[in-house]
């Protein structure tokens, strides 16, 4: 079950200095954002924080592997994950987040990390996620769409007699 309170890192309790965290994340955090894409996730994040008195530095590293489907065959397909971040948080008057650095207000106690780590990953999903050799590809999949390539390919040479009749026209016309 997905408990956003595991990605929320407490400013509070981190000590002066560098600071690890390890978290797993599964499948849960896409179903939390309604993101179908992944059939299954299993990634280990080593969070590390280094504390200063004006700035926090997280470092991400997160190795594993995410499950899509093809879009060649819609079987499943193994990406390995293995990705290094970092995202700066410094203390300043208006809060501000974009890609690589967050401001937050003094009196700031929680960093909700959620979000960032979900882009993150799901930046990492291909536009069409496919196979890299088609030999690993469904066999019977690829052969089926083999077959109704050809088969459309013959429906394409079969004219209807009418199109012929207006090409002729068409050409009488020039």
């Amino acid at each position: 079950m997905f408990e956003k309170k595991d990605y929320i890192v407490e400013i509070s309790k981190l000590s002066k200095g560098k600071n690890t965290l390890q978290l797993l994340i599964n499948k849960e955090l896409f179903e939390e954002f309604e993101c179908e894409e992944a059939l299954d996730l299993k990634v280990n994040l080593e969070l590390n924080i280094f504390k200063s008195e004006r700035l926090l530095e997280f470092s991400f590293n997160f190795q594993g592997q995410m499950v899509l489907q093809c879009g060649r065959c819609l079987q499943p397909l193994t990406l390995p994950l293995n990705k290094t971040t970092k995202l700066y948080v410094k203390y300043g008057e208006q809060p501000l987040q974009d890609d690589e650095q967050w401001v937050i207000t003094e009196d700031e106690n929680n960093i909700d990390l959620t979000n960032y780590i979900y882009e993150e990953l799901r930046v990492e999903i291909p536009l069409s996620p496919m196979h890299k050799n088609i030999d690993d590809c469904d066999k019977e999949m690829i052969n089926m769409l083999a077959n109704n390539n050809v088969s459309s390919k013959k429906e394409d040479k079969e004219i209807d007699p009418r199109w012929e009749k207006l090409k002729e026209i068409k050409n009488n016309l020039k």
